[in-house]
C-alpha cells in the first residue's frame, strides 16, 4: 500500500482474504485427497494410495441426486464451500492481525529495541496472527473436515453443511466445534466421534505461521523489497 493512509484494517483485511482464496479452486482436490489418505490409514491395515482415494471419492455419492451427476469432478470439492467461508476470515485475519501488530511495535518500540530482537518480534507477531485467526474460525475447520472425510461413514451421498452442523451439536454441544483445538493449534491428528470416527488432520498453526511470516519479512530485507 502506498501510503500509511490508505494501510486500512478493511484492505488488510481484503489482502490476506484473496490471498487466501486464489489458488483454493487448484489446491483444494489435493487437500481433499490427503485428508481422505489420513483417514484411511486410521481405518485401514494396508498403506493407503492417491490412486486408492481418488477411486474411493469418484465412487462416493453416486446415488445423489444432484449436480454430481452432471459433473463428477465436483465430487473432489466435498466442503469447498465452508472452507471458502472459513479462508477469507483465516487469511485475512492473519494478515490483518500481522499488519496491525507490526505497525504497533513500530510506534511503541525504539528503532534499536527493533534492530536487536527484529526474528524474535516477527516470530511472536506471527503466533499471535495464526492462533487468533484459527481460534475465531475452528468452528468452520471442523466442518470442512468433517464433510470432507464424511464418505468413508456414508458413501452413498455427501453430508451438507447443516447435516454436519446438526450432527456435531448432538454429539458434543458447542464444545464439539472446538474439539481439539488447544493441540490443533500445534501439530495433533484429533479423532472426533460423529457418524464414524473422522480423522482431522490439523496443521501446526501457531509455529507454522509464525515462521512462515518471520521468514517472509526476512526475504523482504534481503531482497530490499
Amino acid at each position: 500500500m502506498p501510503t500509511p493512509e490508505s494501510r486500512t484494517s478493511f484492505r488488510r483485511l481484503a489482502a490476506g482474504a484473496i490471498t487466501g482464496i486464489s489458488a483454493m479452486p487448484l489446491t483444494y482436490p489435493f487437500e481433499l485427497i490427503r485428508v481422505r489418505m489420513a483417514v484411511e490409514t486410521g481405518q485401514s491395515i494396508a498403506r493407503p494410495t492417491p490412486w486408492g482415494a481418488i477411486r474411493g471419492i469418484m465412487a462416493e455419492g453416486r446415488s445423489s441426486r444432484g449436480i454430481t451427476r452432471v459433473f463428477p469432478f465436483l465430487h473432489f470439492y466435498r466442503g469447498f464451500t465452508v472452507s471458502l467461508l472459513g479462508t477469507v476470515p483465516y487469511r485475512g485475519g492473519i494478515f490483518l492481525v500481522w499488519e496491525t501488530l507490526n505497525a504497533q511495535s513500530r510506534a511503541v518500540l525504539s528503532p534499536a529495541t527493533l534492530r536487536a530482537n527484529q526474528t524474535r518480534i516477527h516470530l511472536a507477531i506471527g503466533a499471535a496472527a495464526g492462533t487468533v485467526s484459527q481460534v475465531f474460525t475452528y468452528p468452520l475447520e471442523v466442518i470442512r473436515r468433517t464433510q470432507q472425510a464424511s464418505g468413508k461413514g456414508t458413501p452413498d451421498r455427501m453430508l451438507g453443511i447443516r447435516e454436519v452442523v446438526n450432527g456435531v451439536w448432538k454429539a458434543s454441544g458447542w464444545r464439539g466445534f472446538f474439539t481439539g483445538l488447544g493441540i490443533g493449534l500445534f501439530k495433533q491428528v484429533q479423532r472426533l466421534d460423529f457418524f464414524h470416527p473422522l480423522l482431522l488432520t490439523s496443521h501446526a498453526q501457531v509455529p507454522t505461521q509464525a515462521i512462515s511470516l518471520a521468514s517472509w519479512q526476512a526475504a523482504k530485507k534481503v531482497l530490499q523489497i
